[in-house]
C-alpha cells in the first residue's frame, strides 16, 4: 500500500486515470494478471499501442480527498478520507469516506460524524439537478443502481425523507418507509408517510397506502395513495374545494374547481361556489405572459347570493358580476408606443357580498384605463387614445368615456429662424403648442341597465382645440417674468334653449342636434422672485436658519363671453315670478359653456420655505437639514373689470413633513366681505368699512397623515415569497418590523351664518382611521384596523387579524366584532402551494348575522 498524497488525480484503469507514471505501472500490471483470462482490445496512440479491457468504464472518473488518497494494489482498492469527491459523467459524491472497488467498479460512500441536513459537510449525491443527502451510498458504475441509507431529497417545494433508497438505470427511484414533507426542519412537523414510494424525477411521486403524521405521531388521516407532483412549472389538476357551514347559505363547498395548464404561456383557473339554499357563484381567471413581448390576466365571475324563500320575512335575492383585466406590452415591441390596459368593471355590491377582503369592500370606486400613444422620433408630434370607467358603488353612479382622443404638437419656437443662436432676440423666446381632444362621454346610474334607459342619445361629445402662447425673460437680473396667451375653440354636436313654461309651471329644455362652436381666450402676465434669508448660530445644536420667500403678482384679462356679442348667452324666464337668468345654450355639455364674467385684474401670492441645519451628534463637522415647513402659500387676487365684489377670499395653505413620515397639510380661506345679519346674504362691503376687521373666518381644513415608527427595515421578500404573495402585500406576515401604526385624520371646520339664530356657527367634522400590527413575540403578530366616527360618537369599520408562524404551517384569523360585517374567519394551513389543501378552515360569515 502506499500514500498518495493530498492532491487530485485522474485514472483509467478499466476505465479510470491515474496519473502519467502510476497509471503506467498499474496498466503493465493489470495486463499481466489479467491478460490470459480477458480479452484485451488495442488501442493506438502516437507512440505506442496500449490495449484496454473490455469492461472499461465508458467515461472518465475524476477524484479528490482533503486528507489523504490511499490505493490497495493488492485488492485493487482506492480509498479518499475526507471531504472525499468523485465525480463519473453527471454523477457527483461527496462524502467523509469514500471506498472504490476496481474489480466491481461499485463505490460506498458514508458519514463518519453525524451532521444536520443542512450543513454543507454533510454526505452528497447529485446527479443532474438532483441532489440528496444520505449516510450510506453504494453504487454501481456499470449499471448505475444505488443503494442509499436515510436518504434526504428535494423537489420543488417538497422535501422526501426515505429510511432506504434504491436508485435504478432508468433514474426513476424505490423509497421504503418514506415521509413526503414540505417541512425544511431537522425533524418535519409534519409529513405524509408511506411504507413504499415511488419517484419518477422530474415528474411524480407516488406512493401506497399513507397517513398524515404531525410531530411524528400518526393520526386517523389515512390516504388509500398518494401523488405529489414533482414537476417544475405549471401543472394542470383539480383545485380541491373548502368546506363551509352557514346558517343562511347552508352547506357549501368553495373555491373548488380545475386548473389548466395549457402551454408556457398560458394557463386558465375554473372556480366556482356553492350552497345548499340556492347561493352559488362561478368564474375564470386566466393569466398569459410571452417574455419580452406582452403579459396580463383576465378574470371574470358571475354570483347569486340568496338569502331565505321569498315566502319568508327577511328574503333577498341578487345577482352580481365583476370583470378584471390588465394587460402591458414591452416597450421593445412597440418603439415610440405604449399600450396598456387596466379594467374593473362590475355591479355596485359584487365586493360588498362576495368578498372577504377589507381593502377590496370598503373601496368606493371601481377603476378602468385603456390607453394607447404614439410618439414620433425627431417630430413634436403626440397621439394619444383612452378608454376610461369610473364607478362609485355608494352612488351607483358611473361614467364612461369611449373614447378620449388627444393629438399633440409640442412647443416650437415659430419666430426662431437664425441657426447657431446665443443669445435670442425677445420675440425668439416666444413658444407655441396645440393640442386637440375629441371625447364621446356618458354619466348614468347602474339602475340605467336594467331599467333599459341607456341610448346613444346619452351621450356627451365634442372636440376642444386650444393653442397656448408662452414666453419667459428674466428683468433686472432677479425678476422671472413669463407671459402667456391662450385661444380655445369648442365644436359642439348639440345646443339646448330653456324657456320657462307659464301654462305648466316648469322650465322646458329644447335640445337641437347639429354642429356649433365656440371661442374664448384670455392673456396674462406673472412675475416673481425668490428672497433669502438666514440666520447663524455659533453654539448650540441649531446651525442656521434659512428662510425663503417666493412673491409673485400676476396680471388677468379675459373678455366677457357671456355679452351679446358674441351669442354663447341668453336671458329667460326662470320661475313664474317672471325672474330673468343669464343662461348658455351650451349649458350642461361636456365641455361647458365659454366663461362668464370679464376678468382684468392684479394676483397676489407670497410663497414660504423654512429649513434648519442642525449639528450632528456623532461628527462635529456634519449637519443635518431638517424642513420646517415645505410650503406655506397667501394668495388673493383684485378684479379691476368687475363693479362690485373685486376682491377675492384670501387664500392660505400649509403643507409639511415631521420626522420624514408624518405628513402635515392644511389650507384656509377668509372673505373680506361681510354678511348681511338679517338674511345671510354677502353683501358688496368690506369687513372693514363695517367693524375694522380685515376678513371674516370662512373655513379651515387639515389632514395627518402618518406612520409609525419613524424608521423601518425595509420590506424585502426573496423570490419564492414574492410569486407566493404577488401584489397582494398584505398577505405577508413581516416580522422584520416589530410594531406599525398608520394613522390618517382629517378635520374640516367652516363658519355659516344660521338665520334661525342669527349668528355664525361653526360647523365641524372630523374623520379618523388607523391600522397597525404589533409582534407579540417572534412567531405571533397581532392587526387592528378601527376608525371613529365622530358624528355618531361610534368606531368606524373594526377588524382584529392574529396571525401564528408554525414554520411550516401557519394560522390566521380575522374577527370583525360589531357592524353589518361581523364575522370571522379562522384559518389553518401548509404554506408550501404544493399542499395548499392541506388546511382547515372555520368561518361564520357576516350573512349569518343578519
Amino acid at each position: 500500500m502506499g500514500e498518495l498524497g493530498k492532491n487530485s488525480h485522474k485514472f483509467r484503469l478499466r476505465g479510470i486515470k491515474f496519473g502519467p507514471i502510476l497509471g503506467l505501472c498499474l496498466l503493465f500490471f493489470n495486463f499481466l494478471t489479467r491478460a490470459q483470462s480477458q480479452d484485451i482490445t488495442p488501442v493506438s496512440t502516437a507512440d505506442t499501442s496500449i490495449r484496454l479491457s473490455k469492461d472499461k468504464l465508458e467515461q472518465e472518473v475524476s477524484y479528490s480527498a482533503a486528507d489523504s488518497i490511499v490505493y490497495d494494489a493488492d485488492s485493487k482498492k482506492l480509498i479518499l478520507y475526507q471531504k472525499a469527491n468523485i465525480t463519473y459523467d453527471d454523477i457527483k459524491v461527496n462524502a467523509d469516506y469514500v471506498e472504490y472497488q476496481q474489480d466491481s467498479s461499485t463505490l460506498m460512500a458514508m458519514e463518519r460524524i453525524k451532521r444536520p441536513r443542512d450543513s454543507s459537510d454533510k454526505p452528497r449525491l447529485m446527479q443532474g439537478t438532483e441532489s440528496s443527502t444520505f449516510e450510506k451510498l453504494q453504487y454501481n458504475f456499470k449499471s448505475k443502481r444505488a443503494l442509499v441509507e436515510q436518504a434526504y431529497s428535494q423537489y420543488g417545494d417538497g422535501f422526501i425523507l426515505s429510511e432506504r433508497v434504491k436508485r435504478n438505470n432508468d433514474e426513476t427511484i424505490n423509497g421504503f418507509r418514506s415521509i413526503y414533507t414540505t417541512c425544511n426542519a431537522e425533524v418535519p412537523h409534519f409529513g405524509i408517510a408511506a411504507r413504499k414510494i415511488k419517484i419518477i424525477p422530474n415528474k411524480v411521486a407516488v406512493s401506497g397506502a399513507a397517513n398524515l403524521m404531525i410531530e411524528e405521531i400518526p393520526t386517523p388521516l389515512i390516504l388509500p395513495f398518494g401523488m405529489f407532483p414533482l414537476k417544475k412549472g405549471q401543472k394542470s389538476g383539480f383545485k380541491l374545494p373548502t368546506y363551509d357551514v352557514s346558517q343562511n347559505l347552508g352547506f357549501g363547498i368553495r373555491e373548488g374547481g380545475y386548473y389548466f395548464a395549457i402551454n408556457d404561456h398560458w394557463d386558465f383557473l375554473a372556480l366556482a361556489d356553492i350552497y345548499a339554499l340556492g347561493t352559488w357563484r362561478a368564474g375564470f381567471k386566466t393569466t398569459y405572459a410571452y417574455r419580452y413581448r406582452f403579459n396580463g390576466q383576465f378574470a371574470f365571475n358571475y354570483a347569486y347570493n340568496k338569502i331565505g324563500e321569498p315566502s319568508e320575512p327577511g328574503f333577498s335575492a341578487n345577482r352580481n358580476f365583476m370583470l378584471n383585466w390588465s394587460h402591458s406590452i414591452s416597450p421593445n415591441v412597440m418603439p415610440g408606443s405604449s399600450f396598456s390596459a387596466s379594467v374593473n368593471i362590475g355591479s355596485s355590491k359584487y365586493q360588498v357580498r362576495n368578498t372577504y377582503d377589507p381593502n377590496l369592500y370598503l373601496n368606493n370606486n371601481y377603476t378602468s384605463n385603456v390607453n394607447y400613444s404614439k410618439s414620433w422620433t425627431g417630430k413634436p408630434f403626440n397621439f394619444s387614445a383612452s378608454l376610461r370607467h369610473n364607478q362609485n358603488t355608494q352612488t351607483g353612479e358611473i361614467q364612461i368615456t369611449l373614447p378620449q382622443v388627444n393629438f399633440t404638437v409640442n412647443q416650437v419656437f415659430p419666430f426662431q429662424f437664425r441657426k447657431d443662436i446665443i443669445k435670442p432676440r425677445w420675440y425668439e423666446r416666444i413658444t407655441a403648442s396645440y393640442n386637440v381632444e375629441a371625447i364621446n362621454n356618458v354619466r348614468f346610474y347602474d339602475s340605467t341597465f336594467s331599467n333599459g334607459g341607456l341610448a346613444p342619445g346619452n351621450f356627451q361629445n365634442g372636440m376642444k382645440h386650444s393653442v397656448p402662447l408662452t414666453a419667459n425673460y428674466q428683468v433686472a437680473k432677479y425678476i422671472n417674468t413669463a407671459f402667456s396667451a391662450s385661444y380655445t375653440e369648442l365644436w359642439y354636436t348639440e345646443r339646448s334653449l330653456k324657456q320657462y313654461n307659464f301654462v305648466d309651471g316648469k322650465l322646458d329644455t329644447a335640445k337641437e342636434r347639429g354642429f356649433y362652436t365656440a371661442r374664448y381666450f384670455d392673456a396674462g402676465v406673472n412675475a416673481s422672485t425668490r428672497i433669502y434669508g438666514m440666520k447663524t448660530f455659533k453654539k448650540g445644536s441649531i446651525k442656521a436658519i434659512r428662510h425663503v420667500l417666493t412673491p409673485a403678482v400676476n396680471m388677468n384679462f379675459r373678455p366677457d363671453f357671456a355679452a351679446p356679442r358674441f351669442g354663447y348667452y341668453y336671458n329667460t324666464f326662470t320661475d313664474s315670478n317672471y325672474n330673468r337668468q343669464l343662461v348658455s345654450y351650451f349649458d350642461g355639455t361636456y365641455y361647458g359653456a365659454p366663461p362668464n364674467g370679464q376678468i382684468g385684474g392684479i394676483g397676489f401670492s407670497l410663497g414660504n420655505n423654512l429649513q434648519m441645519k442642525v449639528r450632528s451628534k456623532k461628527d462635529s463637522t456634519g449637519t443635518r437639514k431638517i424642513n420646517l415647513i415645505d410650503g406655506l402659500t397667501l394668495s388673493t387676487f383684485y378684479n379691476l373689470a368687475a363693479d362690485s365684489f373685486q376682491w377675492s377670499n384670501l387664500n392660505m395653505s400649509y403643507r409639511t413633513t415631521l420626522f420624514e413620515s408624518i405628513n402635515l397639510a392644511g389650507s384656509m380661506s377668509f372673505d373680506p366681505y361681510r354678511l348681511d345679519s338679517l338674511t345671510g346674504r354677502r353683501l358688496p362691503e368690506t369687513n372693514w368699512s363695517n367693524n375694522k376687521r380685515l376678513y371674516r373666518f370662512e373655513n379651515f381644513n387639515i389632514a395627518i397623515n402618518g406612520s409609525l415608527p419613524l424608521k423601518k427595515k425595509a420590506r424585502a421578500l426573496n423570490a419564492d415569497q414574492q410569486a407566493a404573495v404577488g401584489n397582494q402585500l398584505s398577505a405577508y406576515a413581516d416580522f422584520n418590523i416589530p410594531w406599525s401604526l398608520n394613522i390618517n385624520y382629517n378635520v374640516n371646520v367652516r363658519k355659516s351664518y344660521i338665520l334661525a339664530r342669527l349668528k355664525d356657527t361653526f360647523i365641524v367634522s372630523q374623520d379618523l382611521n388607523f391600522f397597525g400590527d404589533v409582534n407579540l413575540t417572534p412567531n405571533w403578530k397581532v392587526g387592528l384596523r378601527s376608525g371613529y366616527d365622530f358624528r355618531t360618537k361610534q368606531l368606524s369599520f373594526t377588524s382584529f387579524d392574529i396571525y401564528r408562524d408554525l414554520h411550516c404551517w401557519e394560522m390566521r384569523l380575522n374577527l370583525i366584532p360589531f357592524g353589518e360585517r361581523k364575522s370571522y374567519n379562522f384559518s389553518l394551513n401548509v404554506k408550501a402551494s404544493v399542499l395548499q389543501d392541506l388546511k382547515l378552515n372555520r368561518r361564520k360569515d357576516f350573512r349569518d348575522f343578519l
